[in-house]
């Protein structure tokens, strides 16, 4: 790949250190020129390099411990060589892409650029993608929302080709979405042309002394960017997002979830930043959509499964800890996302193999009631935010927790009606509350943290 440097370090560090893609890191900017059989605009070559940097510095520098919350946020310098520095040094982009980091991350960025006109082609042979107005540019990780949202939009709408968007450092996650796709195209008459680009760090012994910072935030930046790229090259002037509009809100459910505590991925805050950002690169109205932004993760996938796609969905994967190394699981069943994905699951009506998860909280009383209370606590957390939806209703006023989330980030103003969040999250509790009264009348231990609705003061928890 084409050799460029980056040079970056936390603010107060004593040194900087300079990687080079190729030697320290991976970014195949080139897999786009073996896909679309030219070469890129320096421009969006300049924002793929921007994006591989933020997504390396924000691996390989550690936040502090979670009880230091002062020290949670980092504040951050990257310096990248780029083919036209002067363009990301004029005032109106340099706001826009530091705005857009700096919310989706919650760190203060320093950014800074070098002239470094370095570059190498990939011959390849153009993919015959037809353009045409019913062709969809999507992101695509393999989870469980994009799955499902894909399936939906495919078999509720004819198009003449689909161009998903991955970003993989696993070859096992390559694989998987190889298989969704290949389910999906034996069931409907699409063509799926998938761009699959592997990010990556290379642990030369210049970064083994870093230690890996897990919650990685910077890496949405790197897929957006990937899919503004591609939708430029292909034509489009919008890429699609598959997540539920619980999953965009992402209401914190547990006490000191703020900023970066809460990814923000699919924040709409972020996706009206982002939206803005790569439209000033491409010189053109670029925008990412949620087009489920108005659905629950469960109606999501029971839409997928009405399709008759159960496969599909088994097939996906949701946990925080993927993969357990394992021989026997591959997800815990107890993080966040575990959690999250089984409630959609179950509001679909799937049943998944009994190895599918480590700990077993929704199929089998018996292992569900064995498992020990610390690792509950994600669930606890979620029953907890069930309990305070119950304040959540039309023609009532929104609990003060709620109103400062939706306003303080941005996904609403005071101007904007929350009608439609309040029948959102009222669906989403309601989902809830069914799957813990059909879990309690099997015997689920956990299913009695959550009391019956009772009129309350704002702000009392029950779970």
């Amino acid at each position: 790949m084409t050799p460029y440097t980056i040079i970056f370090r936390e603010s107060g560090g004593a040194h900087s250190t300079a990687l080079t893609a190729g030697q320290h890191f991976r970014c195949d900017i080139e897999e786009y020129e073996g896909f679309f059989g030219e070469p890129l605009p320096a421009l969006l070559v300049d924002l793929l390099r921007i994006a591989s940097g933020i997504y390396v510095v924000d691996r390989l520098i550690k936040r502090r411990r979670q009880e230091q919350r002062r020290w949670w946020s980092r504040s951050l310098s990257l310096k990248v060589g780029l083919l036209e520095p002067d363009f990301w040094s004029d005032h109106e982009v340099h706001a826009a892409l530091t705005e857009t980091v700096e919310f989706l991350t919650d760190d203060t960025w320093e950014f800074s650029f070098d002239k470094d006109d370095r570059r190498r082609g990939r011959n390849g042979q153009k993919t015959l993608f037809r353009i045409s107005p019913e062709s969809r540019v999507c992101l695509y990780s393999g989870g469980l929302d994009s799955a499902a949202g894909l399936a939906n939009r495919i078999a509720n709408g004819p198009q003449s080709e689909v161009l998903p968007v991955t970003i993989w450092h696993q070859p096992i996650q390559r694989r998987l979405i190889q298989k969704q796709h290949k389910l999906l195209t034996s069931k409907y008459d699409v063509l799926i042309s998938p761009l699959i680009m592997k990010a990556a760090l290379i642990w030369t012994p210049e970064i083994q002394p870093f230690r890996e910072e897990l919650t990685q935030r910077g890496r949405a930046f790197l897929f957006t960017a990937a899919g503004a790229v591609a939708a430029a090259m292909a034509g489009a002037t919008s890429v699609e997002i598959y997540e539920s509009g619980i999953g965009a809100i992402n209401l914190p459910f547990m006490a000191g979830m703020v900023g970066s505590r809460m990814t923000r991925s699919v924040h709409p805050e972020f996706v009206r930043n982002v939206s803005r950002l790569v439209s000033l690169v491409v010189e053109k109205p670029i925008t990412f959509a949620i087009p489920f932004g108005d659905q629950t993760k469960g109606q999501l996938v029971k839409a997928a499964a009405d399709h008759g796609l159960h496969d599909l969905v088994r097939s996906t994967v949701s946990c925080v800890h993927y993969p357990l190394r394992e021989s026997r699981h591959k997800q815990c069943g107890v993080c966040p996302a575990c959690i999250f994905r089984r409630q959609a699951v179950s509001v679909a009506g799937i049943r998944e193999p009994a190895t599918t998860y480590k700990y077993d909280l929704f199929d089998s009383p018996s292992k569900a009631n064995r498992v020990s209370l610390k690792r509950l606590k994600y669930m606890r957390a979620f029953l907890d935010q069930v309990v305070q939806l119950d304040e959540v209703a039309p023609q009532r006023r929104l609990p003060a927790r709620l109103r400062r989330h939706l306003l303080g980030t941005r996904i609403i103003t005071d101007e904007q009606s929350p009608g439609p969040i309040i029948r959102l999250l009222s669906e989403y509790r309601d989902e809830w509350r069914e799957i813990a009264a059909r879990a309690a009348r099997q015997g689920f231990s956990w299913a009695g943290l959550l009391e019956p609705s009772t009129p309350r003061q704002e702000g009392a928890s029950r779970a």
